[in-house]
């Protein structure tokens, strides 16, 4: 039976992925909230992306239905700020959302404390938070792998990308072997870190996004990417043609 548990959101517009991390800079009270209430108790929270039909609830963007669990790391102050490293991990699905206390309210530049806002609801509802909550199964890692001669070619196509756009962008010109030198270092042999690694930096929309962590086999995921680049590698050709023809 699946693992449920009741986890804070940290709805973002794209989320992360599991075994990637991300650097994160919180100006919100309600975050803040939700980070102090992580180190207390030495807890994760959900990182996620947005509902993509951007449905709201009391002014709150709600969540998408799949997310990761993630551990707040290197916390520190910088002024109002709170900076950290988030470090992605287990696969979750969202089961039952549990809304914030409080309505959302632009505050313009300048956000009250947190202490101010708690006292707004604490009276009415001792267990609210200003965060969005969800009660999330958690999810099995993806079964399989993918074949070694598939991933090279993934890894393949991933270089003349970054090669093209290198040109194309940045007016830099890069060796194609030695960039798929360096992906091979990375991310050669296949494991599921180079899997998920793959989908941060080439899955592009929130649905593809979502449909890899969905995903219950590596191949699912391998099917994804490879559509991701090919329709990103025919961009990009196309480009190339009508700069070419200039």
């Amino acid at each position: 039976m699946a693992e449920v548990l009741t986890v804070p959101l940290f709805v973002l517009p794209m989320g992360i992925f599991p075994m990637c991390q991300e650097p994160l800079r919180v100006f919100e009270p309600r975050y803040k909230q939700m980070l102090d209430d992580c180190v207390l108790n030495n807890s994760e929270f959900g990182y996620i992306a947005a509902d993509i039909e951007g449905s709201s609830d009391n002014g709150w963007t709600l969540p998408a239905e799949y997310g990761v669990l993630t551990s707040a790391e290197n916390l520190q102050e910088q002024g109002t700020n709170l900076i950290f490293t988030a470090y992605g991990e287990k696969r979750f699905r969202v089961v039952n959302i549990i809304p914030a206390a409080l309505s959302a309210e632009d505050f313009g530049d300048v956000f009250p404390s947190v202490d101010e806002l708690v006292e707004q609801y604490i009276e009415e509802d001792t267990e609210g938070k200003l965060y969005t909550r969800a009660e999330v199964e958690i999810l099995e890692p993806v079964e399989g792998v993918i074949d070694s001669e598939d991933w090279i070619e993934i890894l393949e196509k991933w270089a003349w990308q970054i090669v093209e756009m290198s040109s194309m962008f940045r007016d830099e010109e890069l060796s194609l072997s030695e960039v798929l030198s360096v992906l091979q270092s990375e991310f050669s042999p296949y494991s599921e870190y180079s899997l998920w690694f793959a989908c941060h930096s080439l899955l592009d929309s929130i649905e593809d996004r979502q449909s890899a962590l969905a995903s219950t086999t590596a191949s699912e995921v391998q099917e994804l990417l490879e559509m991701a680049i090919v329709e990103k590698n025919t961009q990009l050709g196309a480009i190339r043609s009508i700069m070419d023809n200039e």
